[in-house]
C-alpha cells in the first residue's frame, strides 16, 4: 500500500506493536500499510461513519488482510475494549475533536506505549492541553503535502492518576478556558506551544517554510486592518501579537 506524504509520516511514526487502534481510519490505508510492512501484528480500524468504513473493508479484503485488520463502527475509542491494544493512531481530524477523543478514551489509553497524533487545527491549544494533562511528546515532525502543513507527533499517556480521575462535564467550555489560559503564557512558552518546541529545536525544514508563509499571511491581514484602524484596533492588536510570536519562532530557528 503506497501512502501520500502525510499518511506516510503518520505510519512512519509508529513503532513495533502487537495491536494498534486506528481511530478515524477513513479508507484504512494506514492500517493496511502497517500490517503489510510488518510494523504491527494486528489493527483495529474504527470510524464513526459507515461510508468510509465500507471503503476500508473493501480495501482490507482486496489486500487479503481481513484476518489481521478488524473494522469497527463507532465514535473515538468506544468500539475498542480496554486492554486489547497497545497503541493508537488519531489522524486527519481537528485538534479539539482529537483532544475530546483522547479524554473520553483515557481509561483505555492509560497502558498504551504509543499514540500517534496528526491533528489539523489549533495545534498550540493541543500541545498546551496535552502538556497540562501530563502527556509526554516523544517525537514531533512536520511535513508539507499539496501546499498544506501537517505536524505529526508520537506521545505517551500520563502516569499521574489525576488525569484518569478527571471530570470535565462541558468539554467545549473547558477548551475555551484553556485557550484563554494559553494566551497568558510567557512569550517563550507561547511560542513553543504555538509552533512546537521539538520542531523549533530540530530546525524542521517544513516549519521554516510554514513560518515564511504565515508571516506573509499575517502581514497581509494587518495591512488590511490598518486601513480602518479605529474599527479594527482590537483585532489588529491580536494580529500584531501573533506576528511577534512568529518572529520569536524565526529567531529561535536562526539561533540554533
Amino acid at each position: 500500500m503506497e501512502l501520500g506524504i502525510r499518511l506516510s509520516e503518520v505510519a512512519g511514526m509508529v513503532t513495533k506493536g502487537n495491536c494498534i487502534a486506528d481511530i478515524g481510519c477513513d479508507h484504512g490505508f494506514v492500517s493496511i500499510a502497517l500490517v503489510q510492512n510488518h510494523i504491527v501484528e494486528r489493527m483495529i480500524a474504527c470510524d464513526v461513519n459507515k461510508g468510509p468504513l465500507e471503503h476500508a473493508k473493501a480495501n482490507v479484503e482486496a489486500c487479503g488482510l481481513s484476518d489481521r485488520i478488524e473494522l469497527r463502527l463507532g465514535d473515538g475509542f468506544h468500539p475498542v475494549k480496554e486492554g486489547e491494544c497497545d497503541g493508537a493512531i488519531i489522524a486527519g481530524m481537528g485538534g479539539p475533536l482529537g483532544l475530546r477523543i483522547l479524554f473520553e478514551g483515557r481509561e483505555k489509553i492509560r497502558s498504551y506505549s504509543q499514540i500517534i497524533l496528526q491533528l489539523q487545527s489549533k495545534l498550540g491549544l493541543v500541545r498546551f492541553v496535552l502538556d497540562g494533562w501530563g502527556f509526554r511528546t516523544q517525537e514531533e515532525t512536520m511535513v508539507c503535502e499539496d501546499g498544506k502543513f501537517y505536524p505529526v507527533m508520537r506521545i505517551l499517556p500520563p502516569k499521574s492518576i489525576e488525569f484518569y480521575e478527571m471530570s470535565i462535564p462541558d468539554f467545549e467550555a473547558f477548551l475555551s478556558r484553556m485557550e484563554e489560559e494559553l494566551k497568558k503564557e510567557p512569550s517563550d512558552s507561547l511560542c513553543n506551544y504555538t509552533y512546537g518546541k521539538q520542531l523549533l529545536e530540530a530546525g524542521s525544514p517544513a516549519l521554516v517554510i510554514f513560518l515564511g508563509k504565515e508571516e506573509e499571511r499575517l502581514a497581509g491581514i494587518a495591512e488590511k486592518l490598518e486601513k480602518n484602524y479605529e474599527e479594527n484596533a482590537d483585532r489588529l492588536k491580536e494580529i500584531i501579537e501573533e506576528i511577534d510570536i512568529l518572529m520569536m519562532a524565526k529567531w529561535k530557528l536562526q539561533g540554533r
